[in-house]
């Protein structure tokens, strides 16, 4: 790791609580030249430090990414309250954990939206990265604003805020948006074009193109069939049918301090065989995907002989089904 005094936030970490929040440096970190790439992602999570570094999907894409040699993946956190501040006070951006780039500086911000509360904590982010809040206050030099995760299925509150949302799996997908985005960008496509672009690669909703109106029948806002026959409506979930090609990841950096998961967790299956109707996790990662064994085995020995680790979580809807 460089010199910590050469840090950007190095005048006034001391005046935060767990200043190893915002530092990286860690054992697994990747880093590459921003030269030798195409396209650059921040994979930034609406969260804290501590419960970002938990989340396997992150670390899926944080692993596919880098194993690209044209692509490179950093990470951002959520800040606390008295970051948040300090940041401020200081006029800093908030910055990646890699090589301490503003967010602005990325050529896509990929979000994970989680659940409904942490929608506040992306506005947080885009706004103390120097990336403007709205889609359409966005220039051709602005980052491609990306986002997916659970609630991606039902994104209307954030649709003014979010340029581009990815529905289902997104271990392929991410690696086509980030290399058409570059090879638009290099073009010198203007932004509006490129959004038109990317929404033709299929299970993405680009906001922005698409109309609103009010259901009849509940008085509800919703999505309006396109006039633009090139736009897919209703756009379709993209799915990872055989998650063996996307090995689970056993690479990728080593918190450095306590996590909320603080074990090696790994994903055993996606979908669930129960079928219970109120799960929304059961609906929208369906149908039912498992890994193999072997590559289970593998990675939780890797994990316990050489990133530190002393337990291992199976994680899965319904591990005992596994």
């Amino acid at each position: 790791m460089d010199d910590i005094r050469e840090h950007p936030y190095a005048d006034f970490l001391r005046s935060v609580m767990k200043p190893s929040r915002y530092l990286g440096g860690e054992q697994g970190e990747i880093r590459k030249d921003w030269q030798q790439v195409r396209a650059r992602m921040c994979l930034a999570f609406p969260d804290v430090y501590e419960v970002g570094m938990s989340h396997l999907g992150y670390k899926i894409l944080y692993s596919g990414i880098n194993r690209q040699a044209d692509l490179l993946a950093e990470r951002a956190y959520a800040p606390w309250l008295d970051m948040e501040n300090e940041l401020r006070a200081c006029q800093e951006p908030l910055r990646s954990l890699e090589t301490w780039q503003p967010l602005h500086a990325f050529d896509v911000v990929g979000f994970s939206l989680q659940f409904e509360l942490t929608f506040t904590n992306v506005l947080l982010m885009l706004d103390l990265g120097g990336i403007p809040l709205r889609s359409a206050e966005r220039s051709d030099r602005d980052p491609l604003v990306l986002a997916g995760g659970p609630t991606a299925t039902h994104p209307e509150p954030m649709a003014p805020f979010i340029d581009a949302i990815l529905i289902g799996d997104g271990e392929q997908k991410t690696l086509d948006v980030l290399r058409l985005w570059a090879e638009l960008r290099d073009a010198g496509i203007p932004r509006r074009q490129r959004l038109q672009q990317i929404a033709t690669l299929g299970g993405l909703y680009v906001p922005s193109l698409y109309e609103t109106h009010a259901d009849g029948d509940s008085g509800l806002q919703v999505v309006s069939k396109p006039s633009n026959d090139q736009l897919p409506f209703p756009v379709q979930r993209t799915m990872v049918e055989n998650i063996n090609d996307y090995p689970f990841p056993k690479d990728g950096p080593v918190a450095s301090t306590e996590t909320v998961f603080d074990r090696v967790s790994v994903e055993l299956s996606r979908g669930c065989t129960e079928g219970c109707r109120f799960c929304q996790a059961g609906m929208i990662y369906r149908p039912v995907r498992e890994r193999e064994p072997a590559q289970v085995l593998e990675v939780i020995d890797h994990a316990i002989r050489d990133k530190g680790y002393d337990s291992a979580s199976l994680t899965s809807l319904s591990t005992a089904d596994y």
